[in-house]
């Protein structure tokens, strides 16, 4: 393993990625039952796991030039992000958050 991911920063924050990203999937079969103000919170927790994994992109992109295995994540991301029609993950974290704010929208206006 290569200084980034040895990092104990990083290391909490993949941690705290990972519980957020169970957290908020064990609540999400069962979203539609709940009531508004859950919903909406539910949807305000993706964004922030987002915004989590928007930091953690950002800081991986950062040591690429100069760790092997933050560049080899960093490539390996972006071809799922190609995979799945976007140029980069960026590109694929601005559109989940417009799909989440218009879900968010949805639900304030109802």
């Amino acid at each position: 393993m290569t200084e980034f991911f040895q990092s104990e920063q990083v290391q909490d924050d993949l941690r705290d990625i990972f519980t957020t990203y169970q957290n908020l999937a064990s609540m999400t079969a069962r979203i539609q039952f709940e009531p508004k103000e859950t919903r909406v919170a539910h949807i305000d927790k993706c964004n922030d796991l987002i915004d989590k994994q928007r930091t953690f992109y950002t800081r991986l992109c950062l040591s690429a030039p100069e760790d092997s295995e933050a560049a080899d994540m960093k490539e390996r991301i972006n071809l799922m992000s190609k995979a799945f029609g976007f140029k980069n993950l960026y590109e694929c974290l601005d559109k989940l958050t417009e799909t989440l704010d218009a879900a968010r929208k949805k639900e304030l206006d109802t």
